[in-house]
């Protein structure tokens, strides 16, 4: 009794794989594409190069520490907004002045937000001045007035 193995197996199932013409068309058939992906030499110290960086922790404390600044922030304006009130009388005014408390809310979160996104790649001093500028931008002064007084 003759046995053709595993390898003949394979090569049925190789087979179902290609298409006729696929060499002529420029195509890649799936098996050639994965052994290319699975070749990729690894790198030799194992880490990729911004985690290399001395940088890198100065740049995630500093990113956590702004993380909870503007979390105080946010927060700062939730009360600020309950402790004033609006004097407005028509519908457009309250609406207005609504929609401008909103904005004061959200506007610590989508700052920290932006500047993540804007600044993925620079340094970590530009990082932290956009960081340190909002802050200054974004402080929520009357709930910092009630409480100085």
């Amino acid at each position: 009794m003759k046995t053709t193995g595993a390898s003949a197996g394979s090569d049925d199932d190789d087979e179902a794989l290609r298409w006729a013409g696929d060499d002529l068309r420029g195509g890649v058939d799936p098996l050639t594409r994965n052994r290319v992906v699975d070749a990729a030499p690894a790198s030799d110290d194992g880490m990729d190069a911004a985690a290399a960086t001395p940088t890198n922790l100065a740049r995630t404390a500093a990113t956590a520490l702004f993380a909870v600044l503007y979390l105080g922030i946010v927060v700062g304006w939730i009360l600020s907004v309950q402790i004033t009130g609006s004097s407005a009388t028509d519908l457009f005014s309250q609406v207005a002045w609504q929609f401008g408390e909103f904005v004061a809310i959200i506007s610590g979160a989508l700052w920290y937000l932006a500047v993540l996104t804007l600044t993925p790649d620079s340094r970590t001093a530009v990082r932290v001045g956009w960081f340190a500028l909002g802050v200054g931008l974004l402080l929520p002064w009357p709930i910092l007035l009630v409480v100085a007084s």
